[in-house]
């Protein structure tokens, strides 16, 4: 017993004095200074650039500490990553089992600079190139090294992203910081997990989640998140060019995001599984207005739905359904459902057409669309406005397919009365091609006249009815006097003719004042619009003056027109004693004694310009010579009894007045 307890005893001193002694060799061998001779050589070979260590710890049975570790750019004038401490700690007797394992790989304070460059590719693009080699024969059998790693650290790290691909004054800059990254229990034989999170421009970006198969083909499964992103400090951090193009719409207000990622990194395209975005107070500034967006959006494979989604401006809000399907392939898929009980399109509207129509004449018309989208929706108010004329049950129903939008119903009321209408738009062509079919039933001329010609109000009144069919192509000045076309019908009933415009200039020419109000039972006509003009044929019907206003009016608001004024017996008097000349009152008269005044009208809409029919004039007063003329022959010279039949004489003088009169 004491001879074994003795061999055991010199057995163990021998394995200690041993293990002294490589433990003392390995302390003169593995150096600092050993270990930066043999690390850098490596790694400048690996990296192509320069490499530069600080202090070096070295601990045989726990690990090594390295300080301030410098990896340069491939030119060596700036910095590629920087880090000030990294640390690998181990256990050392399960080396002696052919097992690795790492209780620590941590870097504090990392900070890598990431740059695109001018051809496109990234200053690290050299590194990721695979060196073409010789195949080396693999031995038929491997022993096994089982690998585990406790703990990856990074701590206080930082990523600056530099775009110069784009030739730009300056190249586009991002940074994220606060960056920090664990993965615990790492083995080559199970999916790695990992938590990683960061700041960027005063949101928290979030990642967790495991990567597969991460030496071959890697394969992400994860929830990456976005919480808290205020827009106003986002904007703040973005690259200049970038937030040039939201800075006018002063985006405000919480975003959270949250995305579920799975499937090979190979495919990016297909990592995307599911997610949703939560918008709280979202704001933006358009048309003069800040409109508010809050709701979420859901995504569920390749379709989005939105959940609660609504749009407020003050107390009127604005509730959304929207759904999107096909969102990765051509063409998406949309329907959406819009709805209120009150909202006023009216600012959103009028600031859109101010701005068309400033520069509209100097633009080209716009370039065909080609829209990857499939569209169906409606939108319902109960009341809103526009121009400043209240609408209420307004109904819209559309599709788009094929880059032809179809306007199914568009409806309403609007100054006592309704309107429909439908169209077809072809965004797929030049400038546009589109058609269209107008009703309006009852409503009040004057507040539609006063809404869309505001220099024209008050100078119609009454019950109109319309109805409509235009087509043409082009949407700017030059495009619409051409091509615009169409033709219909309209009336308007129990109303009035007054204000400024044609009528008091007319009564101004006939220097009659009562015409300076033309009440009528009826204004009705037809008209007909091709090559920048409208023609038009109608008739005004009142109890004293009755107008029949025929010719064209232009596009750029040019007359040429002629108005027959026809004047009861009551107001012939004063014409013929006014400013016209003459007794033409007394010629100018039909058999129920109206007097009939064919007027011809020049000039402009805005300017009208008046004279009397020379040619019209003249035969009307041929036509009252010759009956003056039969009647008095008639009367002197052959007295006939009423009922009898003419005497040959009787026909022979009318067959000679006719030659004198050419009627």
């Amino acid at each position: 017993m004491n001879k074994a307890l003795k061999i055991a005893g010199i057995t163990g001193g021998v394995i200690v004095a041993l293990l002294a002694g490589v433990l003392l060799l390995a302390k003169m061998i593995i150096t600092p200074e050993r270990v930066k001779k043999t690390v850098i050589p490596l790694a400048q070979k690996a990296l192509h650039r320069p490499v530069r260590l600080g202090d070096i710890k070295v601990s045989i049975f726990s690990g090594i500490v390295l300080n301030n570790v410098v990896i340069m750019e491939k030119e060596g004038e700036e910095t590629f990553v920087a880090v000030d401490l990294v640390k690998l700690r181990y256990q050392f007797w399960p080396l002696l089992s052919k097992r690795i394992v790492v209780d620590e790989i941590s870097m504090e304070t990392p900070r890598i600079r990431i740059v695109k460059l001018p051809d496109g590719s990234f200053n690290f693009s050299d590194i990721m190139k695979k060196e073409k080699t010789a195949p080396v024969e693999q031995p038929k059998e491997k022993a096994d090294i089982d690998l585990l790693v406790s703990t990856v650290a990074v701590s206080k790290g930082e990523l600056v992203y530099e775009d110069k691909s784009k030739q730009a004054a300056a190249p586009s800059r991002y940074t994220l910081s606060a960056v920090e990254f664990t993965s615990n229990d790492i083995s080559p034989k199970k999916p790695i997990p990992f938590k990683a999170k960061a700041s960027f421009s005063g949101a928290s970006l979030e990642v967790e989640g495991k990567i597969a198969d991460a030496t071959e083909k890697p394969a992400l499964d994860a929830v990456f998140r976005v919480v808290d992103a205020d827009l106003k400090k986002l904007m703040a951090g973005m690259p200049a060019e970038l937030a040039a193009k939201a800075k006018a719409y002063d985006p405000a207000g919480i975003i959270n995001v949250s995305l579920t990622l799975a499937g090979p990194v190979a495919a990016p395209k297909e990592l995307l599984k599911s997610g949703e975005v939560r918008m709280k107070d979202v704001s933006f500034s358009v048309s003069g207005q800040r409109p508010v967006l809050s709701g979420k959006l859901v995504l569920k494979g390749d379709t989005v739905t939105s959940e609660d989604l609504v749009l407020s401006l003050g107390k009127e809000r604005l509730t959304i359904a929207l759904a999107a399907a096909n969102l990765f392939g051509k063409p998406v898929s949309i329907t959406s459902t819009v709805k209120a009980d009150k909202f006023d399109l009216a600012p959103f509207i009028s600031k859109k057409e101010s701005a068309e129509g400033t520069a509209g004449a100097a633009k080209p018309e716009p370039a065909p669309m080609k829209l990857p989208v499939k569209a169906t929706g409606s939108v319902s108010l109960g009341q809103t406005s526009y121009k400043g004329l209240p609408v209420s049950q307004l109904l819209l129903k559309y599709r788009l397919a094929n880059n032809v939008l179809d306007i199914d119903q568009f409806s309403g009321q609007v100054a006592g009365g309704t309107f429909s209408d439908t169209a077809r738009i072809d965004l797929g062509r030049q400038g546009y091609v589109y058609s269209t079919r107008l009703t309006v039933q009852g409503v009040q001329a004057d507040p539609v006249v006063t809404a869309f010609s505001p220099k024209a109000a008050g100078t119609i009144f009454g019950t109109m009815a319309l109805n409509a069919q235009l087509n043409g192509s082009g949407i700017r000045d030059a495009s619409l006097k051409k091509n615009l076309a169409g033709q219909g019908d309209f009336a308007v009933t129990n109303g009035k003719l007054t204000g400024a415009g044609m009528v008091q200039k007319l009564a101004t020419f006939l220097n009659l004042e009562q015409l300076r109000v033309i009440r009528f039972n009826k204004f009705a006509g037809t008209f007909r619009v091709s090559g920048g003009k409208a023609v038009l044929d109608s008739d005004v019907a009142g109890s004293d003056v009755r107008l029949t206003p025929t010719g064209t009016v232009g596009l750029d608001k040019s007359l040429d027109m002629s108005l027959v004024t026809r004047i009861s017996p009551e107001l012939t008097g004063k014409v013929a004693r006014g400013n016209i000349g003459g007794n033409i009152g007394q010629f100018l008269t039909d058999e129920k004694g109206w007097g009939v005044l064919p007027v011809k009208v020049g000039g402009t809409t805005s300017a009208p310009k008046f004279r009397l029919d020379a040619s019209m004039v003249g035969g009307q007063l041929r036509t009252k010579a010759r009956e003056k003329l039969q009647q008095t022959i008639e009367q002197k010279l052959m007295k006939r009894k009423e009922g009898e039949p003419k005497a040959p004489e009787q026909e022979l003088i009318e067959r000679g007045l006719k030659g004198i009169f050419g009627r």
